[in-house]
């Protein structure tokens, strides 16, 4: 059965390719391939130190069959991958086609960017800077007291409970002081109680920062964790709102190659070549929801939902990857820009491009409806696992009528809300 589907990936890959004038100038026409880099052949790798990128490995030395790489990443690249990374014990064992094209240019993240946000708040609290169950007005000391009662943890799993409005506060984050308008506006829900997925609360948050650890955001993160692991300023570019406050919910862009060593760092729990970046506890903590949505952590997704439970009614954007183990936690963004982290697998998987809905699953719809790409990637890439024990999650299985299903990517309706 396996075969069939390889072939079937492949047949979608270069229908896709044919129908493309770009692909043809890549090698493997845009379909799946082995890093075309030295062979490491060993059973782990170690991260890469200034100047150097990833080792890369064979799948088999790393406990993966190399045929279920290459399905998987054929499988992601033939529903709208432009990027698809992944990497066992910090060793390379996959990219797409379209990655030599693609992993040196500057990719939207979109909501990747709370992700990050999450990082420069972590070193913060590392440096001794900031404390996560601290009041904000510790750092903001103009603000009146409710505002000034919220705690940063609940800027983080987005339970502030302050209002927001999805136009207007779009329309504030390209026309003002977005952080400081956000930080006045009224409460709809008791702080630390409900989930409500907002966007310039993030900005908000990234002026804490600001005035916690005394200096603007980027020069901050760009020297206190991006340089360290390797990540060099031409790799990537942020934008600011007007009031030159940078964009906390959005807007970052950055090359997949980054966002690799970004899951590294998440994987070995903020450790980068041993020394420690961000606290193994905060990431720990940033991998787990809260009572408000067990789903959501610190501005990451995360799997540790326990059976049965509902996600927050609040969260438009609520998913789980149900092919993929419980501890799995990811930075997820519009058009499924991913970084995905498996902890219990010392997995990390990098997926950018364009929206899933735009392709069709070259094994066809269950039902009538289109299979979450994730779910079949995930089944074909962990059936391929040899040193542990992954159990077969089965065929995708459609959504109940009345159950929401992830926003569709060319819904106007729904455009704003992936993207950010």
């Amino acid at each position: 059965m396996r075969s069939r589907m390889t072939a079937i990936v492949a047949m979608a890959v270069l229908a896709t390719s044919c129908a493309s004038p770009l692909v043809g100038a890549l090698a493997g026409g845009g379909g799946p391939r082995q890093p075309s880099e030295t062979q490491e052949q060993a059973s782990s790798c170690t991260q890469p130190g200034p100047g150097e990128d990833f080792r890369t490995a064979e799948p088999d030395t790393v406990d993966v069959r190399a045929a279920a790489v290459l399905e998987a990443v054929g499988y992601a690249t033939a529903r709208g991958a432009q990027s698809v990374r992944v990497y066992r014990r910090d060793c390379l064992i996959g990219v797409s086609g379209w990655d030599p094209l693609v992993e040196s240019s500057i990719l939207p993240a979109w909501s990747m960017t709370k992700g990050v946000v999450s990082l420069g708040v972590g070193r913060a609290v590392a440096m001794g800077l900031m404390d996560v169950d601290a009041p904000i007005g510790t750092y903001l000391p103009d603000l009146d007291a409710p505002h000034a009662a919220i705690t940063v943890r609940q800027m983080l799993n987005q339970t502030s409970g302050l209002r927001f409005a999805w136009a207007n506060d779009l329309n504030l984050a390209a026309t003002g002081d977005s952080a400081a308008r956000t930080l006045t506006r009224p409460f709809e829900a008791v702080p630390g109680a409900t989930f409500i997925y907002a966007q310039t609360t993030i900005t908000a948050l990234v002026s804490v920062v600001e005035a916690a650890v005394g200096e603007d955001f980027q020069a901050f993160i760009s020297r206190e964790l991006f340089e360290p692991i390797g990540i060099t300023r031409n790799q990537w570019h942020w934008d600011r709102d007007p009031a030159g406050t940078t964009q906390g919910f959005a807007f970052l862009s950055m090359f997949p190659t980054a966002f690799g060593r970004i899951g590294s760092l998440l994987l070995d729990e903020g450790r980068w070549n041993g020394r420690e970046l961000i606290a193994a506890s905060y990431i720990r903590a940033g991998a787990t929801g809260s009572s408000a949505n067990p789903g959501y952590g610190f501005l990451w997704r995360t799997n540790r939902t326990p059976s049965g439970a509902a996600l927050a009614s609040e969260d438009p954007f609520r998913e789980v990857m149900a092919s993929a183990p419980l501890d799995t936690f990811w930075l997820s963004g519009m058009f499924n820009q991913n970084v995905i982290v498996i902890p219990s697998l010392d997995i990390v998987v990098v997926r950018m491009g364009l929206p899933e809905e735009l392709f069709a699953d070259p094994f066809g719809n269950v039902g009538a409806q289109r299979p979450d790409w994730d779910h079949r990637f995930f089944r074909m890439l962990l059936g391929g696992v040899t040193d542990v024990s992954v159990p077969d999650p089965g065929e995708w299985v459609p959504r109940p009528p009345s159950l929401p299903g992830r926003p569709a990517g060319l819904d106007p309706t729904h455009i704003i809300g992936i993207g950010f």
